[in-house]
């Protein structure tokens, strides 16, 4: 089981906990009220001094009326956010109690008609105004056994059972409300937590998609300026044998011969390319070397390709090694392939310790319009990943350049 799996499982577990709690809550407020209604009235009958048959059914009918308030009205209250509808319904339950103890002469139980009330102001008030509705409910308890009785002796007597069923009901019901609203606010955290996890989820995704499309664009350019360089080079020496091979055969061969050299190197560079996209490189030859390495595979008769270094070489970091080795590879290749130059510069300048800048400049025919290939949004895409910039220059007419510019990583 996955951990989206886990949390959606518990959100469940959570939300039905949350919904048998809530039911119990209010169908035992709901049972408990009609229980005590029907208690007070059972004791306050059983010693009731009222022998009126009218007094006894206007107290049934009161009766009948808070009990369906108290079930019916809170249940309404609870779902609308009214203050007005609030006190209406508490003044009204207040009103109906009172009446049932004046007229029930304060006999039996009948005074704890109110407890009940007690519970539903903690449940639909905040604490202020529930403080406030306990006031009104202890002056309704008193008022009501005042105006019958005018006996401050029973009021006394009869006030701290009253007040301790008011005060246990009053904690009990506010762990209980406590207790929910913290339940409420678990299933809450938990369908965040779960949002949150999905979230992670597709990010995770979103990063495995980047990184192999990354990977796939590295191994694109592994191929496109190793192998590719190779193959371009081999096929221009195999073009200039096959011009000379008539005329000079001695010049042909030569041409064969290192065209059959160029490609052992190209059985060697595509082992480097697949070590590179395994691991980096960090043992590395001179740059400079391997550029001259390049220019010396790449030259036909009737092009140049001249290297130059520029200030004392120092050590650069694995990166910018192979992002300024694959840049003079490509721009050898496109130099040879479309711009019929005959003079190829490449220049390795290390005169800023900061920043080392490579260019490669041809005296080609440029081109009319530029066209960003794979080749050059290879070589873009290597120096942006080193925080780089990478300027080029066409002169149609009069050659091509790239200069690329490099910040130096202290070693």
């Amino acid at each position: 089981m996955g951990i989206c799996d886990w949390n959606r499982n518990a959100i469940i577990e959570t939300m039905e906990n949350n919904t048998s709690s809530g039911l119990n809550l209010t169908t035992g407020i709901d049972l408990a009220f009609a229980l005590v209604v029907f208690i007070s009235f059972f004791s306050a009958f059983s010693s009731s001094p009222v022998t009126s048959l009218f007094l006894i059914m206007l107290i049934v009918i009161l009766g009948i009326a808070y009990i369906a308030n108290g079930i019916y009205g809170f249940s309404y209250i609870r779902k609308v956010n009214s203050s007005f509808i609030k006190g209406f319904y508490f003044f009204s339950q207040f009103l109906i109690g009172g009446l049932i103890i004046y007229f029930g002469r304060g006999a039996g139980f009948s005074p704890l008609i109110l407890l009940p009330v007690v519970a539903h102001t903690v449940i639909v008030l905040d604490d202020n105004w529930s403080l406030l509705a306990n006031l009104g409910i202890l002056l309704t308890f008193t008022i009501s056994l005042w105006a019958f009785s005018h006996d401050f002796f029973q009021i006394w007597k009869a006030f701290p059972v009253f007040f301790a069923g008011q005060v246990f009901i009053l904690i009990f019901t506010q762990m209980t409300v406590t207790e929910q609203k913290a339940r409420k606010k678990l299933e809450k955290l938990a369908e965040e937590l779960s949002i949150a996890n999905k979230q992670l989820s597709e990010y995770a995704e979103q990063v495995h998609e980047l990184a192999v499309a990354q990977e796939r664009n590295r191994f694109a350019r592994e191929i496109h300026d190793g192998l590719g360089h190779y193959l371009t080079t081999i096929n221009m020496q195999i073009k200039a044998a096959e011009a000379l091979l008539h005329s000079e055969p001695q010049k042909a061969g030569e041409m064969l011969e290192k065209a059959k050299k160029l490609t052992s190197e190209a059985l060697v560079e595509v082992r480097d390319s697949v070590y590179a996209l395994r691991k980096d490189m960090t043992e590395l030859s001179d740059l400079t070397s391997r550029v001259n390495e390049l220019a010396e595979g790449a030259r036909v008769p009737g092009r140049a390709i001249n290297v130059n270094l520029m200030g004392d070489s120092y050590e650069l970091s694995p990166q910018t090694y192979i992002t300024i080795y694959r840049a003079a590879q490509e721009t050898i290749n496109n130099a040879q392939k479309y711009s019929q130059a005959d003079l190829i510069e490449l220049t390795l300048d290390y005169r800023n310790p900061d920043q080392f800048v490579f260019c490669a400049s041809d005296n080609g025919i440029g081109v009319e319009e530029l066209k960003t290939g794979y080749g050059l949004i290879g070589i873009q895409e290597r120096v942006r990943l080193l925080n780089g910039e990478v300027l080029i220059e066409n002169r149609p007419g009069a050659g091509f350049s790239v200069i690329i510019k490099l910040p130096v990583t202290k070693q």
